[in-house]
């Protein structure tokens, strides 16, 4: 059985400089087995960025991104990816011109072994019986998000609110023991968040995967988080269970705009 304390990703002293812009400072912390840890703070703070070093989009200035062991720092971003970290961004990342079913396939793609070859003979290979049994796990996310009645439409069709769930899907299909989630729900009304917080639970608590969740309505985050870490011109200023965040000085003053008193 899987420690829930033992940290599955361990962030130190990570520094990013753009030229004369400090973009993270020193930041350190840790992400839980199965938790999901939100990461808030002001636009500009750093969040995104945080994210982009941990996959690999960006090469931090120095520090350390430990991830069940493994050293990040340097390493392309489909070897992070192959590691079992996957990323859902806050700009719609599907493909308007295929199928439900197709999207979520594309999450399957570090799954295929079978080269050029073995495709042009289908039948008589192993890339059957490896598209077979991609699509049997594909199926397994469409019934997990209900969404079995669009599995066959194409995305371009689909609501906003659906389409940024086969975005999550297709990064739940990589089967990940890390997820990245910036701003998931952005631009979803009400019933789209909640059915969205209600997956992001079920995934938490069912597969046991590790979430960093950045989320500008505190309401959700204050639901669903199990810890938040806050950042603020690039330095982490909090870290700790929803309630206490809630109350904190620093982060009433710098996310809030409220003033300590």
């Amino acid at each position: 059985m899987t420690d829930p304390a033992a940290p599955v990703l361990q962030v130190t002293n990570l520094t990013v400089h753009f030229g004369g812009v400090t973009a993270l400072d020193r930041v350190s912390f840790e992400a839980r087995a199965g938790e999901i840890l939100a990461v808030i703070g002001p636009n500009g703070a750093g969040k995104t960025s945080l994210l982009n070093c941990i996959n690999g989009f960006y090469r931090a200035t120095s520090g350390s991104i430990v991830y069940r062991g493994q050293e990040l720092m340097g390493r392309k971003t489909h070897d992070i990816a192959r590691l079992g970290v996957a990323r859902v961004f806050q700009g719609l990342q599907t493909y308007a011109g295929m199928t439900t079913l197709d999207n979520l396939m594309t999450g399957r793609h570090l799954a295929f072994t079978h080269g050029i070859l073995g495709a042009y003979f289908y039948f008589w290979s192993r890339a059957r019986q490896e598209e077979l049994a991609n699509r049997r796990r594909v199926e397994e996310v469409i019934k997990f998000l209900e969404i079995e009645p669009i599995r066959k439409k194409h995305v371009g069709e689909l609501s906003y609110g659906l389409r940024k769930r086969v975005d999550f899907g297709r990064a739940l299909a990589m089967e990940p023991d890390l997820l990245l989630l910036d701003e998931p729900m952005a631009g979803m009304n009400l019933e789209e968040k909640e059915d969205m917080a209600r997956f992001f639970l079920d995934v938490s608590e069912q597969r046991g995967t590790t979430m960093l969740l950045i989320e500008h309505d505190m309401g959700v985050v204050m639901d669903i988080a199990d810890r938040i870490v806050v950042l603020d011109f690039g330095r982490l200023i909090a870290e700790g269970r929803p309630a206490d965040i809630g109350r904190d000085p620093a982060v009433l003053a710098a996310y809030l705009g409220q003033e300590a008193g």
